[in-house]
C-alpha cells in the first residue's frame, strides 16, 4: 500500500504556463507580468487562508 501525504509547506500555486510562453515567434500579448502578479496575489491569499486555518486548529 502506498501512503500519500500532503506537506504543509506545499501551499503555493505557482501559475499556469502557456505554450506561447515558449514561442519566440509569437507576436501577440502574453501579459506575463500581469499573470505573475495575479498568481502572486493568489498565493498570498492562500497563505492567509492557511494561517487562518492553522490558527483555528490550534484553538
Amino acid at each position: 500500500m502506498i501512503k500519500t501525504t500532503l506537506l504543509s509547506t506545499n501551499r503555493t500555486y505557482g501559475g499556469k504556463i502557456y505554450p506561447s510562453d515558449f514561442n519566440t515567434d509569437y507576436e501577440g500579448t502574453r501579459n506575463i507580468a500581469t499573470r505573475i502578479l495575479c498568481d502572486l496575489a493568489f498565493d498570498e491569499q492562500c497563505r492567509r487562508n492557511a494561517v487562518s486555518r492553522d490558527n483555528r486548529k490550534e484553538q
